[in-house]
Parts: structure tokens; C-alpha cells; sequence
């Protein structure tokens, strides 16, 4: 179920309070219409013995007499009929001028089975109930008959429905809207929990959710997350601690190993196939050489250390010295690699700015593909200046293009293996970028190469 937890329980407030409510009313009901009928059973009950009685002591007079005293005005009726069935005495109701009683209750009755039975009697069916016994009158059999109309237990039975009715929606309504603050209420601390949480990004790790006074599920939940996030920033932390320890460490044997390489390749004597292997491995060498600068670079971003010295720079000379160090490497890929825009001149940190470029130009040279194009183009706008990398290689799917600069991100690592990305060059260019006050986009469609663009104030912020 998709809907909220505080919908959730409103809901099941209310629909538990709606089968108490119905099951509530129908005992009520039910037990209500049983205890009126037994009062209206006992009064006709002994309405009918002391009727019978006067009858039998004193005749009509009696009977009259007694009939008016015992029985409710209105709505109750009394009569006296002899074994065939015709009716000798009546009182009360008009129905009590027919028949009150079937002949098979009146023959029971003579056979000494008085009986108690509901009937319905007038010409709309009103019930009523009738109690139907059998009397010796100077020797003459006679049945007796009282009757008492159900109207009255029908009214009240029916008020109680209505009143049920009328404050079950509203008790629900109630329930509902209580329920709903009370579950807001709760969730309160959760919901508050949740905001912080949300705001606590890879590099604000230090920060805390606020734990409620109340030492209860929902304390225990907040302690629960900020230990959880103590041992992620503990665990970021040693992170950041290794890759800047063993970047360190291999920045220097590959400086040696390049001078090394550059010493040997300097030597007239190589033969073509060692040249061939030298310059390979100098390559290498090269590629873990900016690799390792670039996780030195994001170690000092993450401790908050990454220290700029800038300068005046003219934008397209940096541009040029970037793709002069990446000519080799387009060469080996048959990657034909252009430079060209207007001369613009920007405020920045001159090796910072170099390794941004190169990452750029080298990525660009890797995806173009042998046989491919690369254009570098610097441009000027407004207080901007920037360049954009053009390259005719297999795009981005749409889906990769919002994670296209985090740190480790490879849109397909397949192809990134085949490449030898390591899903840090764009990171790297996102945070110089960020740390100059410019920024970095990618415009790319899938099948239809890629333009990544890095822009840079004129001047300092």
C-alpha cells in the first residue's frame, strides 16, 4: 500500500471504530426490541389473567370495568368469544371488533394451552401481541382475548436507529479527525527525523538527527541512525585516509618510473619493438600518474583542503598545452584531435585548470573511437569563459546524464573497462570547477557523441 502511514492508521481508526459502532448498535438493537417485547408480554399477560378473572367473578360490568383500568388507552383491545368463535364482549382498539386471535390458538386455548402470539391485525397489518386463554362462566366455556399493539416498542427500536444513525458518522468523523492528529502527532518526531536525515549529505557526515526526550521505539530510532551515521563518517573518513595515504605513496615511484622511461626512450640504440614497449609503458605510467593525482585531488576536496593560487591565465594557451600533452595519445587511437575558439582570459589556478582541461580532452580522446574527432573550443560570454569538448563517440543514455560527474560513476563498465576509465576524471573536473566558481554541464544524445562544456568567471568571486 502506497498511501502514507498516517493515512494508513486514520483509516484503520476509523474502520475499527465503524464495526464497533455496527456491532454496538445491533446488540443494542436486537436486546432492546427484547426487553420492550417482554415488558409488553408481562403486561398483556397479566392484563389478560386479571380480565379473565373479573369476567369470570362478575360478567360484563367486571369485565369493562377492569378491561379500562389494566389495559393502555389506545393501541389495546379486549374481547370474549364463545366456542364457536362468535364474539360476545369487546373492548378498546376497533380492532378488537374482528377477530383478535386465529381459531387454531382459540382451540388450544379451550383445550386448556393458553397462548401468547404475535398477530397482525387492522387492515395496515399492525402487530400486536395477544394472549389468548380459555375461562368457565356459570358453567360456559368462553375464550378471553387481550391484545397490546407493538407500536410503541416499533417507535422506540426506531429511534435508537436513528440516533444511531446520526451519531455513527459523526462519531467516525470524530475518529477520524482524531486519529489523524494523534498519528500526526507521533510521527512527528519521524517526520522531523526524516528532514534532518535528508539534509545529511556524503560530506556533512559530522551532522546528527535530533533525539526525542522520550526514551521510547522512536528514541531508540534515532540513536539507531546517528550510530549508523557515526560508522559511515568513520568508515568515509578511513577512506579519505587511505586514498590519500596510498596516492602519496605511488605518486613518487611513478615519478621515477616516468624519468626513468623518458631517460630510456632517449636512447638511440632501442630497437623499434622496444621503442614500441617503452613508449607503451610510458603511456601507462602517464594514465596512473594523472589517476593518482586526481585521487590526491578529491582526497584534498573531501578534507577541505583543496588550495587554489590563482592567476591571470589565458584560457586557449591552457587549452593548447593540454591537447599538445594528450597529441600521443590521440595519435595511438587515430583520434583526430582539433583545438580552436577566441583567446579569452581568465583568473585561475594555472595546474588546477591543467588537470581539469586534460581530463576533459583525454575522456573525449578515449570515447571518440579510432577514426574518430575531437574539437576543443574555447569561448567568451558575458562574465563567463569557458570551453566545450566535442566528440563524436556513442553518447550518453538519458538516464546516465545526472550522475555523469559523481565520483566513480561509468556509464556502461564494460565499455569502461575496454577504455580504462576510472570514473574520477569528471568528478575531478566537477569540484575544480565548483572550487573556481564555474560549474560543469554535458549536453550528449545517445548515438550522437557528447559536448562537455566547463565555464569559469572572469574574474575571481
Amino acid at each position: 500500500m502506497s498511501l502514507p502511514i498516517r493515512v494508513r492508521l486514520t483509516v484503520w481508526y476509523a474502520a475499527l471504530l465503524a464495526v464497533i459502532i455496527v456491532v454496538l448498535g445491533a446488540f443494542l438493537v436486537v436486546q432492546l426490541r427484547a426487553d420492550l417485547q417482554q415488558q409488553v408480554d408481562r403486561d398483556v399477560r397479566d392484563g389478560a389473567d386479571m380480565i379473565a378473572r373479573s369476567f369470570v367473578a362478575a360478567g360484563t360490568p367486571e369485565f369493562l370495568e377492569v378491561a379500562e383500568t389494566v389495559l393502555p388507552r389506545g393501541g389495546s383491545g379486549a374481547q370474549v368469544l364463545d366456542p364457536q368463535g362468535r364474539i360476545l364482549l369487546i373492548y378498546g382498539d376497533p380492532v378488537a371488533t374482528r377477530h383478535m386471535a386465529p381459531a387454531s390458538a382459540r382451540a388450544d386455548a379451550l383445550r386448556g394451552r393458553p397462548r401468547l402470539m404475535t398477530v397482525s391485525l387492522g387492515e395496515d397489518g399492525q402487530r400486536f401481541r395477544a394472549m389468548v386463554l380459555a375461562v368457565q362462566r356459570l358453567g360456559d366455556p368462553r375464550v378471553v382475548v387481550v391484545a397490546e399493539s407493538l407500536a410503541n416498542v416499533e417507535r422506540s427500536v426506531n429511534q435508537v436507529l436513528l440516533l444511531l444513525l446520526l451519531a455513527g458518522p459523526a462519531a467516525l468523523a470524530a475518529t477520524a479527525l482524531g486519529g489523524w492528529w494523534l498519528a500526526r502527532k507521533a510521527l512527528l518526531p519521524v517526520e522531523r527525523m526524516t528532514s534532518q536525515a535528508e539534509e545529511i549529505s556524503i560530506d556533512r557526515l559530522h551532522e546528527r538527527v535530533a533525539v526525542p526526550q522520550a526514551k521510547d521505539e522512536i528514541g531508540h530510532l534515532a540513536e539507531t541512525l546517528n550510530a549508523m551515521l557515526a560508522r559511515l563518517e568513520q568508515g568515509i573518513i578511513d577512506k579519505h585516509r587511505l586514498i590519500a595515504d596510498a596516492s602519496h605513496e605511488l605518486r613518487t615511484p611513478l615519478a621515477v618510473m616516468r624519468a626513468e622511461l623518458d631517460v630510456s626512450l632517449r636512447s638511440r640504440d632501442l630497437s623499434a619493438e622496444s621503442r614500441e614497449v617503452l613508449e607503451s609503458a610510458r603511456e601507462e605510467v602517464g594514465r596512473m600518474s594523472r589517476t593518482v593525482d586526481n585521487l590526491m585531488t578529491l582526497a584534498e576536496v573531501d578534507e577541505g583542503r583543496l588550495g587554489l593560487l590563482p592567476t591571470r591565465v589565458q584560457l586557449r594557451e591552457a587549452v593548447d598545452a593540454a591537447a599538445r600533452q594528450l597529441g600521443p595519445l590521440a595519435e595511438a587511437k587515430r583520434v583526430q584531435l582539433e583545438v580552436g575558439g577566441e583567446d579569452c582570459e581568465t583568473q585561475a589556478d594555472r595546474l588546477r585548470l591543467d588537470q581539469a582541461l586534460t581530463n576533459f580532452i583525454e575522456n573525449a580522446i578515449k570515447y571518440a573511437g579510432p577514426g574518430g574527432q575531437v574539437r576543443v573550443t574555447t569561448w567568451s560570454h558575458g562574465d563567463r569563459v569557458g570551453v566545450t569538448v566535442v566528440d563524436d563517440g556513442p553518447g550518453i543514455p538519458p538516464e546516465a546524464g545526472p550522475h555523469i560527474f559523481d565520483r566513480f560513476y561509468r556509464v556502461d563498465s564494460a565499455r569502461s573497462r575496454e577504455h580504462g576509465g576510472s570514473g574520477l576524471g569528471l568528478a575531478i573536473c566537477h569540484e575544480i570547477a565548483d572550487a573556481h566558481g564555474g560549474r560543469v554541464w554535458v549536453e550528449s544524445e545517445e548515438g550522437s557523441g557528447s559536448a562537455f562544456s566547463l565555464a569559469l568567471p572572469r574574474t575571481p568571486a
